[in-house]
Order: C-alpha cells, then sequence, then structure tokens
C-alpha cells in the first residue's frame, strides 16, 4: 500500500497525508503535492499525487469518497449527485468537524473503498453506490462520476481496497435521476 507524503511547497520533514489532527494544522484548501515513498524501490511506485486540507465531517475510514464542500470534507452520497463540488478520496479518518486531514484529488489512489460484491472492469465508468463514500459501476441515471477511474480491472473479492486514477477535477455532472 502507498505511502504518500507532502514535499511541495511544504518546507521540512515531510508529513504522511494519512495524518489527522485535532487542531488545525494548515490552511483549509491547502493544495499540495505528495509523494508515494512507501514503495520507491519497487515497481509499484505510485509517483506524484495532489491533496487538499480539508476539515472532517462524517468520514469513518480512509479511502472513502468524499465531496469537498466548503472545505469541508463530506461522505460522498447519492444526495450528492445534482452538486457540482470536487470529488476526491479521504486519505486518513475524517469522522467529525474537529478532525482535519488531507483528501487526495489527483493522481493514482490505491486505498480506495469499494462496493462489495461488485466487480470493476479497467477503464470502466464509476457511479455513486447505494451505500454513501462507495464507488461502483452499475449505471444509475445522475449518478456518473467523471474524472475518475479504476485503471485495472478488480473482482468482488478484492474490491475492499482498489486501486482509482484521480484526474484532479473529479464531479458529478450535476444532473438529477430523472435527466
Amino acid at each position: 500500500m502507498s505511502k504518500f507524503v507532502a514535499i511541495d511547497p511544504i518546507v521540512g520533514a515531510p508529513a504522511p497525508m494519512s495524518a489527522t489532527a485535532t487542531s488545525q494544522q494548515w490552511q483549509l484548501g491547502y493544495a499540495v503535492q505528495g509523494f508515494d515513498v512507501a514503495t520507491v524501490a519497487s515497481s509499484l511506485n505510485l509517483g506524484a499525487a495532489s491533496f487538499v486540507y480539508a476539515v472532517g465531517s462524517n468520514v469513518a475510514s480512509l479511502g472513502q469518497f468524499v465531496m469537498l464542500s466548503n472545505s469541508s470534507a463530506v461522505l460522498l452520497a447519492s444526495a450528492n449527485s445534482a452538486s457540482f463540488f470536487p470529488i476526491g478520496v479521504a486519505a486518513g479518518n475524517l469522522s467529525a468537524s474537529n478532525v482535519f486531514g488531507w483528501v487526495q484529488i489527483a493522481g493514482i489512489c490505491d486505498y480506495a473503498v469499494g462496493g462489495t460484491n461488485s466487480s470493476i472492469g479497467a477503464g470502466a465508468p464509476l457511479y455513486l453506490a447505494g451505500t454513501a463514500g462507495i464507488l461502483v459501476t452499475n449505471v444509475a441515471l445522475g449518478s456518473h462520476v467523471v474524472g475518475i477511474v479504476a485503471p485495472v480491472s478488480f473482482t468482488s473479492s478484492q474490491i475492499s481496497s482498489f486501486t482509482v486514477q484521480l484526474n484532479g477535477n473529479n464531479f458529478i455532472p450535476g444532473l438529477t435521476a430523472s435527466q
């Protein structure tokens, strides 16, 4: 599994992007580049990725998909299908409004949480699931997530943690189920 640390524009010892705190450490909305140091010596190096600093809300675990609304990481749910807010993956447990941490918005993410009993084909479009914080390939009108794709196939037994590629401009087109 990856271990991203902040590298730019932060000066000093690199901090893990999975770290959370109950006091604000950075400005909300602060964007940084991270680098995967866990796999630097192997062929699994995920390279660089982009992260945004946010305050938590209701994100119970690392890897859940979130919507960034007013610098808050809010669990992505079907109720968000008519919103244009950016989407990312929580890099840590942002479980309450007094928890601060990072959301990955671009790059390869190998810790995303997927739906159980759902296989995902490489390059298949992803959609909001019935369970908040999860994306699946089941087509549902108004719930297509643009900018996030699985670069490799996954079976239902592998889906508890799967790899997605985030392009940095991830959103739901803002259509309701009737459009």
